[in-house]
């Protein structure tokens, strides 16, 4: 067992107050959130077949800057998806 947790047991109430306590609650995305969300998940998806678009008529140099941008834009598209759809929970027991 870590040192800092074999402390604890002759710690005052004040300090085992502020140990880490297991979560027990589960919050989730409101309308208005659900909104926002569904707005950058579309303004993101937007963006990336637009940088796409762009990267197929630039020239070498900057289609560099088009390809980073493609996949950060990219990126961010499937994190929103993926916030938006409720993806990502697991029940720890």
């Amino acid at each position: 067992m870590p040192q800092q947790f074999t402390q604890l047991a002759g710690a005052t109430a004040a300090a085992k107050a502020l140990a880490p306590t297991a979560c027990t609650t589960i919050e989730e995305v409101g309308s208005t959130g659900v909104g926002a969300l569904t707005l950058g998940f579309l303004a993101l998806a937007v963006t990336t077949v637009v940088m796409v678009a762009k990267a197929a008529n630039a020239d070498a140099e900057r289609r560099k800057y088009y390809f980073c941008n493609t996949f950060i834009a990219g990126v961010a598209t499937f994190a929103y998806f993926a916030m938006l759809s409720g993806q990502g929970w697991t029940a720890i027991a």
